[in-house]
């Protein structure tokens, strides 16, 4: 039961607040304002409400953590009633509590009568994926139930908390939707779940495979001298017989899934292509999903997955291996080299390689795979600031009160103090010296939550590692002598972008998605407020403010009375898949008030 009610409060705590945030509505009655119909069930603590179309209802829901950034933790699961009972003299208003599905239905169809005119939004299928992401998180709690404190643990490693993201992105709502794994394949691919996996190889003639290396002549030929000695005698007798095939690494759902296609059949039958099977390294799928890491392996693995996790179906496309490769040439020059010593508290995980099956000259997607560099070790301490920042499911703390708490016992320094510090050494390690990138050299990175990895030294950041490559943008006003090196910036990968566009994506990600996340996650912690993290995080805006005068980045994060906010919920609902369409219309964003706007 227990665990039920925690489910209900999570997958209900993750859409409210997206549905707030993104439609600006819904407001937070404090305890000395509520009446004594409120008081029945606000458990002394203030309430948020809502007030929903178009069945006139009154949605209210306690709240242990009330954050101005939009972060609210929830006490209970939400009540309603029915607001024309207020008016009623007839009747005694009556709060009910209503299944956790009944409740998404109000919050979803009160945005479907707003928009009513406008647009068709895509109710039933935000539901079911809804649902599908509920389904979800009742497995990882299932698996995860006995061991759930590890995700607060101080020390852990980089696979550890890429297992650990429990709960997911805390403003999308539906964070842990699959739709394409079904039954028991849900765990067998899971993070959550601390699943570990080979992957499937095929053996193909080569003239249906393209390959890409940075680092070397032929990453297939390297793939099958590093596997060679883990095959089985029929793997072996197969890679003998046929010398110059070439090695193409899947993930094994994909593998399934793909000798279905007409393709797979004919290239079976006339001896191009051989299923070797699982082979290699036992990976560990991370955060993505389709992204798999062992600490003993070469490289991490990038995959096409056929299957939509939270906005979009994961198959890797072209342009990201071309906008990889060229992020990695940059970087392993010695123009990246100036930038690593430039930036010493900055690195890249970058992408050298790629695999894919080719037929008729066309690139088949669902095969491509990316080869990752792979640079962490178990004995590292490097995490995802999503994991780092989520609070514990059923516990008021999280990682960073257990965090402090042993940097405490090693230096005795007040545990307030520890709080600023962190956070003051986290812009100085990460934020400062992406915007000092940003300028001087008009790189720019897509670093949410989840592809910004921290690496810890006694507790504070050290170094920033930024993930995900294809996402790395060079920004036209500031990147000339980088796009004048490396004209295919702009002719293949599609990746230089003007500064107007760069400054809402470096709002929303750098800003909104990753800094005030950890604003919210370290004031959980109660040791200090989100006021004083936001008041030190505007000092160091108006630094930069001086140091770039007249950029309309800092127009917009201190003047600007809103900022511009991915809309999941609303993103859901208009049925966007955020690989395929154009960059400019693949995501809904809303404006928000800019709690740093004077």
């Amino acid at each position: 039961m227990m665990q039920q009610k925690t489910l209900d409060r999570l997958t209900l705590q993750n859409l409210v607040n997206a549905y707030c945030y993104e439609t600006g509505r819904g407001q937070i009655m404090p305890v000395d304002e509520q009446n004594a119909l409120y008081k029945q069930i606000s458990q002394d603590k203030p309430v948020l409400v809502l007030n929903l179309a178009p069945h006139n209802t009154i949605m209210a829901v306690p709240v242990d953590r009330v954050s101005q950034l939009g972060q609210h933790r929830f006490a209970d699961t939400p009540s309603v009633l029915n607001a024309a009972s207020l008016n009623d003299a007839q009747s005694e208003p009556q709060w009910l509590k209503p299944s956790a599905v009944s409740l998404v239905s109000f919050i979803i169809e009160d945005i479907v009568h707003q928009h009513k005119g406008d647009v068709k939004l895509d109710g039933n299928g935000v539901l079911k994926r809804w649902l599908e992401s509920y389904e979800g998180l009742q497995t990882i709690l299932a698996h995860r139930s006995d061991e759930i404190d590890d995700i607060i643990d101080d020390t852990q490693d980089f696979i550890q908390t890429e297992q650990s993201l429990i709960y997911g992105h805390a403003m999308h709502p539906t964070p842990k939707g699959r739709a394409g794994f079904y039954g028991a394949e849900w765990a067998k691919y899971a993070p959550e779940t601390n699943s570990k996996t080979q992957l499937n190889y095929w053996l193909v003639h080569p003239d249906y495979i393209v390959e890409e290396f940075v680092d070397g002549d032929s990453i297939t030929a390297e793939l099958k001298t590093k596997l060679l000695a883990d095959m089985s005698d029929y793997q072996r007798q197969l890679i003998n017989q046929y010398p110059n095939h070439k090695l193409l690494p899947l993930h094994p759902w994909q593998a399934t899934f793909l000798q279905q296609q007409a393709w797979y059949q004919a290239l079976t039958e006339k001896g191009q292509l051989f299923d070797l099977g699982a082979l290699g390294w036992h990976l560990h799928p991370t955060t993505s999903v389709r992204t798999l890491a062992a600490f003993e392996a070469p490289w991490m693995f990038k995959l096409s997955l056929s299957v939509a996790i939270t906005n979009s179906v994961r198959i890797n496309l072209p342009k990201e291996c071309k906008r990889g490769m060229h992020a990695c040439r940059i970087w392993r020059s010695d123009y990246g080299k100036q930038l690593d010593a430039e930036y010493d508290t900055i690195a890249v995980l970058n992408d050298p390689a790629w695999i894919a099956l080719s037929i008729d000259g066309t690139i088949i997607d669902e095969t491509i795979c990316i080869l990752r560099d792979n640079p962490f070790t178990q004995s590292m301490q490097v995490t995802n600031l999503a994991s780092l920042s989520q609070d514990h499911p059923t516990r008021l703390t999280n990682r960073f009160a257990t965090l402090f708490a042993s940097i405490h016992q090693r230096t005795d320094k007040r545990l307030d103090e520890i709080a600023t510090e962190w956070f003051d050494t986290y812009l100085k390690v990460g934020f400062i010296p992406l915007i000092h990138m940003y300028y001087q050299h008009g790189i720019g990175f897509e670093v949410h939550q989840q592809n910004s990895l921290i690496e810890l030294k006694e507790g504070y950041p050290a170094k920033f590692w930024a993930r995900d490559n294809q996402g790395f943008g060079y920004i036209a006003e500031y990147a000339m002598p980088l796009i004048d090196a490396y004209p295919e910036l702009i002719s293949e990968s599609e990746c230089v972008i003007p500064e107007d566009f760069a400054d809402s994506r470096v709002a929303y990600y750098l800003v909104g998605n990753t800094v005030f996340g950890l604003i919210t996650a370290i004031a959980r912690t109660q040791l200090v407020s989100e006021a004083t993290l936001l008041a030190m995080f505007r000092d160091c805006l108006e630094t930069l403010d001086r140091q770039y005068p007249h950029r309309s980045l800092f127009d917009l994060l201190l003047r600007s009375p809103t900022l511009p906010f991915k809309g999941n919920l609303l993103t859901r609902l208009h049925a966007l898949d955020e690989l395929t369409a154009p960059v400019e219309t693949q995501s809904i964003y809303v404006d928000i008030p800019n709690p740093m706007s004077a």
